[in-house]
């Protein structure tokens, strides 16, 4: 393969199954620092690059990660503008300029490029000519608001948004109402059963084979779910290092390194861990319940039972 025909981002497998995903709608699950950011920031450059007047919605829990979306999206413009001016000085033709330039005609670092988005209320714009854009706009996950996002929209994080089942339903109905629309989903698997996206995407009791591009699987919502894992990731070439000497060691290694093993289970093997706030989980409960629907018989007691 040419230099030409090289990509200009690089992806790990993982990232690359998502990035290239024709999926109008699916939810990741990945273990954590493997770059969900960045590839949904990715994916949103792309969007918008291939679409006038569109709009990616990022849904995030909190300003401080709405605006890791921003930079992740400066992150993916400059290294793309780079490279786009490497061709272009190669193949001898004008250089490119861009509005994120400094005086000398250089791109500004990732940082300033950043600021300036973030200038623009949480909002990244690519236009197209002098009247047509596409833009990606940083909001909270509130349910009210939520009927009024049209375009793409992307949560991140979802197990910290409180509300998700109400957000979830708020945005589906314009999800099915434009087939040029898409809602991506990211996460690492929730802190207990009580939160929504538990019982949305709880995955198949399996052994899962290792995968550097990750496994699918329905779940219980309907939804497809890509699952990538500590050692799909680390067989794909995502590395850990020991907390002390800084060695590369593997998901078995870093994992005895961790007081707490069920909050390593949690964020970097994936797995739904059952227990929280109650004695039986919720969803337990209303399974229980929906099986025993017009089949069960209830006694209603009103002696005093005594105890010898």
């Amino acid at each position: 393969m040419s230099s030409e025909q090289q990509p200009f981002i690089k992806f790990k497998p993982g990232q690359e199954e998502a990035f290239w995903c024709e999926l109008r709608i699916f939810f990741m699950l990945w273990r954590r620092q493997y770059g969900k950011s960045f590839t949904l920031g990715s994916r949103a450059m792309r969007r918008m690059m291939q679409r006038k007047n569109h709009a990616v919605i990022f849904v995030s829990a909190s300003i401080l990660l709405g605006s890791e979306w921003i930079r992740k999206e400066a992150e993916v413009w400059r290294i793309v503008m780079s490279k786009y001016r490497e061709m272009l000085i190669a193949q001898g033709q004008q250089q490119l300029t861009t509005t994120a330039d400094d005086d000398n005609g250089n791109l500004l670092d990732v940082d300033a490029i950043a600021d300036l988005f973030e200038h623009q209320k949480l909002e990244t714009r690519i236009y197209h000519n002098n009247v047509d854009y596409s833009r990606t706009q940083v909001v909270a996950p509130n349910p009210d608001t939520a009927v009024g996002w049209t375009g793409d929209v992307y949560l991140d994080e979802v197990a910290r948004i409180a509300s998700l089942k109400d957000v979830f339903e708020a945005v589906m109905p314009f999800i099915d109402s434009n087939p040029e629309f898409e809602m991506i989903m990211a996460t690492t698997a929730p802190p207990d059963d009580s939160h929504d996206s538990f019982e949305l995407f709880l995955p198949p009791a399996q052994e899962w084979e290792t995968n550097p591009r990750g496994n699918w699987y329905r779940s219980p919502s309907g939804i497809m779910v890509h699952r990538l894992d500590a050692w799909d990731g680390a067989a794909g070439g995502a590395v850990y290092y020991h907390p002390e000497t800084g060695k590369v060691v593997t998901p078995e290694e870093h994992r005895a390194t961790y007081f707490d093993k069920r909050s390593w289970d949690r964020n970097h093997g994936v797995k739904f861990i059952t227990g929280g706030v109650s004695a039986v989980p919720l969803m337990a409960l209303q399974n229980a319940m929906e099986k025993g629907k017009d089949t069960c018989m209830g006694n209603y007691i009103t002696d005093e039972i005594k105890i010898a």
